[in-house]
Formats: structure tokens, sequence, C-alpha cells
């Protein structure tokens, strides 16, 4: 209430300020109780002809001059200018303030917004300080992090955040940076801070944070962003590596699985073969041997294709593994060219076996009936040969 009176008298008047007064010539007194309420802030009340008159004698419509104590009216929080409403309030903002000089009336105003960013960076900063020293002037923190340790007087001016050029999105993103906890991040843009001001003299530091914030937040946003991508690529590499190992190790376990089995499809073809009559195909002995070699490539049919089944399911198994990375697929796809080459040579083999498996019988089979053939015709030629001879015989007795 106190402060609308002053802003509402000053804002109306001719003010001159004087060392540590401020004058109001020439006011016209509208309501002696409002002049009244201010006495704390009064030094001294003078009539038009120069005396001085004290709160009592004044009167409604009286022009005076009136002089007011700057130190008082800093108090109620009215300031003459935007450096001294700095130098006043360096750590903390009043609740309530009007600045003369910019004629501040809402927090909109340019200079508030960057003040009120620096206010609550300064207080992060406290936040952040093991130690704190705090003196009427100044105050003074000492920030340590990883056996390292910075000692940071806060020492700037109203020229100075007047002369702030940079987004007060950066620093407002490190305030909130430095209130979270403990992150990866937080402690990237403290050492980055650490390191940053480690050779500037102490009294110049804060100014020279100012000056140049945005070459620090640069700097700390690319720290953090060869941080994140070395850590990325890190973990990605060690989960591409296992993943890599184990899915090898299952397309190994199929082929491993296979090869004691697979080993009997040439066995079989041998012994088959070796016992075969082919003066007597048609035999019992031969067509018990075709039959069993069918039932055989059978069973290793049916295992082979279990083992294509696994192999499909690991395939399906890669691929799905593979999407989940997203935008890293080029990265996962380059990572699993020898595994993807490994899987379709198997797939190959598995069905150039099923081949041969299959084959071996047919050629049996084939060879069976060109036998047979070659059989039936040996003996049609023979008794075409006898009925010849007999027919022959018979005309020659004739």
């Amino acid at each position: 209430m106190m402060l609308t009176q002053i802003v509402d008298i000053l804002t109306k008047s001719n003010i001159t300020i004087s060392d540590d007064s401020l004058s109001v010539d020439n006011y016209k007194i509208l309501d002696e109780s409002s002049i009244i309420s201010l006495e704390n802030c009064i030094e001294q009340i003078y009539d038009n002809k120069g005396n001085i008159i004290g709160l009592s004698d004044i009167q409604k419509k009286q022009n005076v001059r009136i002089v007011f104590s700057l130190y008082r009216l800093n108090q109620t929080g009215y300031y003459e200018t935007s450096d001294v409403f700095v130098r006043k309030n360096k750590i903390i903002s009043p609740a309530s303030y009007y600045i003369q000089n910019i004629g501040f009336q809402n927090s909109e105003h340019t200079f508030i917004k960057k003040y009120h960013a620096l206010i609550n960076f300064i207080q992060s900063i406290g936040d952040l300080a093991k130690y704190k020293e705090e003196s009427p002037d100044i105050t003074t923190c000492v920030i340590i992090c990883e056996q390292k340790a910075l000692i940071l007087p806060i020492i700037y001016s109203g020229e100075d955040v007047v002369n702030i050029d940079f987004p007060i999105e950066e620093m407002n993103y490190a305030t909130e940076l430095f209130k979270k906890n403990n992150s990866e991040e937080k402690l990237l843009f403290i050492n980055e801070l650490m390191e940053f001001l480690s050779n500037v003299t102490e009294e110049n530091r804060f100014v020279y944070l100012l000056q140049n914030f945005n070459e620090y937040y640069s700097k700390s946003i690319d720290s953090f962003q060869y941080y994140i991508r070395n850590f990325s690529y890190n973990k990605l590499k060690s989960e591409l590596d296992n993943a890599i190992l184990d899915y090898s190790k299952k397309i190994q376990s199929v082929i491993n699985d296979a090869q004691s089995k697979l080993i009997a499809i040439p066995a079989a073809f041998v012994l088959a073969a070796a016992n075969i009559e082919f003066d007597n195909i048609l035999s019992i002995k031969n067509i018990a041997i075709l039959i069993s070699l069918y039932i055989f490539a059978l069973l290793i049919g049916i295992f082979l294709n279990n083992q294509s089944s696994v192999l499909n399911m690991i395939d399906i198994n890669i691929q799905s593994y593979k999407g989940t990375f997203g935008g890293n697929s080029n990265v996962v796809k380059d990572a699993f060219i020898l595994v993807d080459k490994e899987l379709m040579k198997q797939k190959n083999r598995l069905f150039i076996t099923q081949f041969i498996n299959w084959g071996i019988p047919a050629l049996l089979t084939l060879l069976y009936i060109v036998v047979f053939i070659a059989n039936i015709s040996i003996i049609t030629s023979d008794i075409i040969i006898k009925i010849l001879k007999s027919c022959i015989t018979q005309n020659l007795h004739i």
C-alpha cells in the first residue's frame, strides 16, 4: 500500500535526486492522510516560501516541496534506477518493487525477465555450493565436484543485467538442471562451469560468465551430447555383441544337432547299394531295402523340417530384434551382416541336404526301374529268339 502511494506521488511529479535524497517539487496535496502515512520516508517538507513545515501543518491543495530519504524509499520497494535495484537485491528478489528509470509496471519488462532469470540461476548456484559465505555486499559460493573446487563470488551490476544478450531460456535450462537430483547431465554442466571459469580471476568470474554464458552453455550441451553419443554407442555395441553371440550360438546348435544325424544319409545309401541284388531286382530283399530307404528318408525329412523351422524362428526373432532399434537400424543391420549370411548359408545347406535325402531313394527307385526294364528286355529278347528258332526248326522239318 505504501509503495503504491509513493509511486503515485513520484510518477506524477517532477523529482530531483541529490546524494541520498529525492525531492518532489511543487507537489499539490490532495489528501493529507496519504502524505502523513509516508512519515517514515519523509525527511523534510517545505512550503512554497521555502520554510520547513511539519506534517501536522500541511493543508489540502497546498503546494509543497517534499524531500524523501532514498534509503527509506528503497526499503519500501522504490528504486530510482535499475542499477540501485540490483545492488540492493543481488541474491533475492523483493516481493514488490518499482524501478523509476525503466518505469517498471509488470514482469514482462525485458530487464525484469533477465533479472528474475539471473536471480533463479544464482539461487541454483547457491544450492550447488558446498560452502557459502554471505556478507552485506558479496555472497561467495564454493562449488566442489570430483575433487575440484571453484570459488565463485556473486559480483555483478545492473548494467551487467541490461547487457545480457543470450537467450534467457539457456539460463533457465541450466537453473532447472542444477535444481535436479544428481544426473550425468548436471555433473557435466557443473564440471564445464568449473573448467570454464577456472582461469578467470575470482572477482571477475561471475561477470565473465554472464558475458559469455552462451559459450558456456554451448560447450556444456556439446559435452553432454558427446557423452550421450559415446554412452549410447558403447551400450548399443555391447548389447549388439551379446545378441549376435546369442543368435550365433543358436544357429550353431541347430547345425551341431543336425551333423550327427545327417552323416547317416550317405551311410544308408552305401549300405543299401551294397546289398541290392541286381540279378533279381524284384526280390523281397530289394523291395525291403527300397521301402526302408523311403522310411529312413521320411524320418530324416521330418528332422530336417524341424531344423528348418528352428532356423526360421531364429530369423524371425532376429528381424524383430532389429526392429526394436528404430533410428539405429542401419547400425544394427551392419552388425548383423555376418549372422544373416551364416543363417542363409545354413538354410541353403538344409535345403541341399533335404534334396539329397529324398534324391537317394528316388535314384535307387529309378535304378530299380532301369534294371527291371533291362531285365524285361533281356527276357523278352530271349523269348523272341526262342520263338524264332522254334519257327525255323518247324519250317525245316516241313
